[in-house]
């Protein structure tokens, strides 16, 4: 993992640490219909349900990838009035974060939004780039 990604990670604890396996990976891939950015595979098998400061203002917690289905279906009225878009995490208040399914960009929307008058927020084209943009905040 990229070092610079590393040092703004630095305070994300991880509860409990699970190695993802190929399999599990397949099998929410398959669920969701999606393919993963490859830089969030790499966060997640090392942060996975990890959260902790980014920076002075921004926080992440990172949803621990065993449970995106169902949290993707909690969410589901919300997800289902912007399909496009996978929530892998959120911030300590009501701030969700989603990477685009197909540009694998990363963005950021109130978990409360109405998307006819609410906007979805673009953070980055990589991980690195989401991290920076909550970093700067």
């Amino acid at each position: 993992m990229d070092k610079k990604l590393q040092s703004y990670l630095k305070d994300i604890e991880v509860e409990d640490e699970l190695t993802i396996k190929d399999s599990l990976i397949k099998d929410v891939r398959d669920n969701l219909n999606i393919l993963f950015p490859l830089d969030y595979l790499e966060v997640i098998r090392k942060y996975n349900g990890g959260e902790g400061e980014i920076g002075n203002e921004s926080y992440l917690k990172l949803f621990p990838f065993e449970e995106l289905i169902e949290i993707n279906n909690d969410y589901l009225d919300l997800m289902n009035e912007i399909p496009d878009y996978l929530l892998f995490g959120k911030n300590a208040a009501d701030t969700g974060y989603a990477f685009h399914k197909t540009a694998h960009s990363y963005h950021s929307f109130g978990l409360m939004s109405n998307f006819q008058t609410d906007p979805i927020i673009f953070c980055g084209n990589t991980f690195l780039e989401f991290v920076e943009y909550l970093y700067n905040k």
